[in-house]
């Protein structure tokens, strides 16, 4: 393994973990309280899906290959990422003070986690469909995204806190942004 290599799967990984990084800059800028437990939770749901997808697609990759139609997954990913950014903005619109739909719960923290890393498993099929390593790319982009999802939600919660509930609608937008680029990718 060469350090060439090895930077190409880093800045793979890096590239992978964008997605979650932007949500959960969205999720501290939506909450008024955002716990260190709370922000812990996303890296570390972030960080899994990141870190299995890519494992799950090389063994498609192995075994399934004519079974896995990657053609998909950023449609499901974009519908996902729409469904949610939708009831973020619909619910900042509410007349009564309420908690965010980015609530970090079990069902939020799952959905949006699962939508940012579909491309994880389409890469990790495409590495291992090439002879790389799925099991590295999936170490370096779990711990990546750990990383930047962690201190994300904390940084968006700081900015969060200065723009109140006008942060709702930001953070809906930003992930419409993010929803239109999978698309416009997609249809590439």
């Amino acid at each position: 393994m060469t350090g060439a290599y090895l930077g190409t799967l880093a800045a793979t990984a890096a590239s992978l973990a964008m997605d979650a990084f932007s949500v959960s800059i969205c999720i501290g800028l939506c909450r008024r309280r955002l716990p260190l437990r709370e922000a812990l939770i996303l890296g570390c749901a972030f960080g899994f899906f990141q870190f299995f997808m890519p494992l799950a697609g090389g063994e498609a990759a192995e075994h399934l290959s004519a079974l896995l139609d990657n053609k998909w997954t950023p449609w499901i990913a974009a519908a996902l990422i729409i469904w949610v950014a939708v009831n973020m903005i619909r619910d900042a619109g509410g007349g009564e003070e309420r908690e965010s739909y980015m609530s970090v719960t079990p069902k939020n923290v799952a959905i949006l986690a699962f939508a940012t890393s579909l491309d994880a498993l389409a890469v990790g099929f495409s590495i291992s469909s090439t002879g790389g390593s799925a099991l590295l790319l999936a170490l370096l982009a779990g711990a990546i995204t750990f990383s930047l999802s962690f201190f994300g939600a904390l940084a968006g919660k700081r900015l969060g806190s200065r723009f109140g509930k006008k942060a709702e609608y930001v953070g809906g937008g930003v992930l419409l942004a993010i929803a239109a680029k999978i698309i416009a990718t997609a249809a590439i």
